[in-house]
């Protein structure tokens, strides 16, 4: 079995991937040295040495004066001031880069008609929530950043497990009679993907209309090369996001993290579960794993669709989607169906945390696997604290990155000192991805709370304005944290070399 996958590993693209960005990083220093001690000449090497200092100079000032997160600048300007000139050709190489922008672009122009889903910019949506200004101020704020309208659902489930998520979402998928799409980040084949897919190739030999979006680095190794036509040939209409490439672009970065599935346009799936056997504990690597999903019947499903076929459009810009976005009744949960971006300026899932930590009264429960900060969020956080809100952070015990949960750890000393509590997973890993804050207002997707979640992949979640979906979370919270350890003050009696590697983890962790 080894052997296997050894070979695997050796015949993928992910190993030629690999090899052929080595070979572009060190042409950068062998272009260099060879300049700089090859070439017998002094005067190239005085100009060369003063155009360094300028390039790095005017690059650290384009970063000062950028309005980049200021966590981003720090992260940049260390190596362009202390590794020039590489560190500065990287910052131009590696910056992000708006090219896809036009295509999605042409989307919104597409979907600019559509009544039933395009909300203009001067609307007054936040009318809906009349009775409580901090949804309609919510709404407001989601319609103004995606174009995606206020919603409802006349029917919710919560799960608490991915393996009850996975029983629900196959006995939904056995219900479809109109079209089934699927996006995840993660393929992996064995009992959860494999009962899936029997489902979809089925459905599709009934003339059902299945389509499945994952992510190329996210399922990379899991599944092979050329998957994507391989689901094709068995009637799975199949797209591969943002093949990874052998080059140094930031884009690269820019994945597609969500997890949707959406069934005739009325039900949808959402939370922090991709299609892979570890989610439902066939699998251990990381100990028993925690996950989270939601389930929801309604309007709320026609902004699942507009996201995904955001996404579709990449493939097929020419095809008619409306009969995609058609409207369901009425429900009595409000809620707000939202997407985030990395091609536009706005961090909506951020922002709208933001807007729940200064909003809370009396308490803000978190689940992340993944704990990395920046300044605005750190203040929220410490402020609602300082106010008298109960502030509640469960992350795992056994990590499933080491490096990312080192900076995570960076964090605990700063955030318990101001009377926030840390909780860790005992059990293994926790992948939940929540919040939940007085009773009334939660947030539940696939947004962790780190910098590659708020800044550089897509993402999607659902804010609920409710009591009843609100007090599922909680109750789970609470049970959670019941097989959890407190993270104390006395427990960080360590090295002083493991504090130095913390932090200068912490000031590189925006570009982890």
């Amino acid at each position: 079995m080894r052997l296997k996958k050894l070979g695997k590993l050796l015949t993928s693209k992910f190993l030629l991937v690999c090899f052929l960005l080595l070979i572009e990083i060190a042409i950068i220093p062998a272009v260099f040295y060879w300049f700089f001690f090859s070439v017998d000449t002094t005067w190239i090497f005085a100009v060369l040495c003063a155009a360094v200092v300028i390039l790095d100079l005017a690059i650290a000032l384009w970063i000062v004066n950028s309005d980049m997160n200021a966590e981003y600048k720090i992260a940049w300007l260390m190596p362009v001031l202390f590794l020039p000139p590489i560190g500065a050709l990287l910052y131009l190489n590696l910056r992000r880069r708006p090219r896809p922008r036009r295509r999605l672009k042409q989307l919104a122009e597409k979907f600019a008609g559509m009544e039933c889903l395009y909300v203009k910019k001067d609307g007054h949506v936040g009318t809906e929530y009349a009775d409580d200004g901090f949804a309609a101020s919510c709404a407001e704020y989601v319609a103004q950043a995606t174009g995606l309208p206020p919603t409802d659902c006349y029917e919710f489930e919560y799960f608490p497990s991915g393996e009850s998520y996975c029983e629900r979402l196959l006995e939904e998928l056995e219900k479809a009679e109109k079209y089934i799409f699927l996006e995840y980040f993660i393929l992996r084949p064995g009992k959860f993907w494999n009962s899936v897919l029997d489902i979809l190739k089925r459905k599709a030999g009934e003339g059902v209309d299945v389509r499945v979006i994952y992510d190329d680095i996210g399922s990379m190794l899991k599944v092979p090369d050329n998957y994507a036509a391989e689901l094709e040939k068995q009637g799975v209409k199949c797209m591969c996001f943002n093949p990874f490439r052998p080059v140094l672009d930031l884009a690269q970065n820019n994945r597609t993290h969500r997890k949707i599935a959406l069934i005739d346009g009325v039900t949808a799936f959402t939370g922090g579960i991709n299609l892979s056997d570890e989610y439902i504990n066939e699998t251990h690597p990381f100990g028993h794993w925690k996950d989270t999903g939601i389930m929801v019947r309604g309007r709320a499903a026609q902004n699942f669709a507009a996201m995904f076929l955001q996404l579709w459009f990449l493939r097929a810009p020419d095809e008619d989607y409306t009969r995609y976005l058609s409207t369901g009744p009425k429900g009595d949960c409000s809620c707000l169906a939202f997407c985030d971006s990395p091609l536009d300026r706005q961090n909506v899932c951020e922002d709208l945390y933001l807007k729940i930590i200064y909003h809370a009264k009396k308490y803000v429960y978190i689940n992340t696997p993944y704990l990395i900060l920046d300044g605005e969020m750190k203040r929220a956080l410490i402020t609602a604290a300082h106010s008298g809100v109960d502030v509640r952070i469960t992350v795992p015990d056994i990590p499933d990155k080491k490096y990312v949960f080192a900076v995570t750890k960076a964090f605990y000393s700063e955030l318990i000192k101001e009377g926030i509590h840390i909780y860790r997973y005992k059990p293994g890993f926790i992948h939940a991805k929540s919040i939940v804050s007085d009773d009334k207002y939660c947030i539940i997707g696939s947004t962790n709370m780190d910098f590659r979640s708020f800044y550089l992949h897509f993402e999607c979640n659902m804010m609920f304005f409710d009591e009843r979906v609100s007090a599922k979370l909680t109750a789970d919270y609470l049970d959670t944290c019941k097989q959890c350890d407190e993270v104390k003050k006395e427990h960080f009696k360590e090295s002083i070399f493991r504090l130095i590697y913390r932090a200068v983890l912490r000031v590189f962790a925006p570009l982890m």
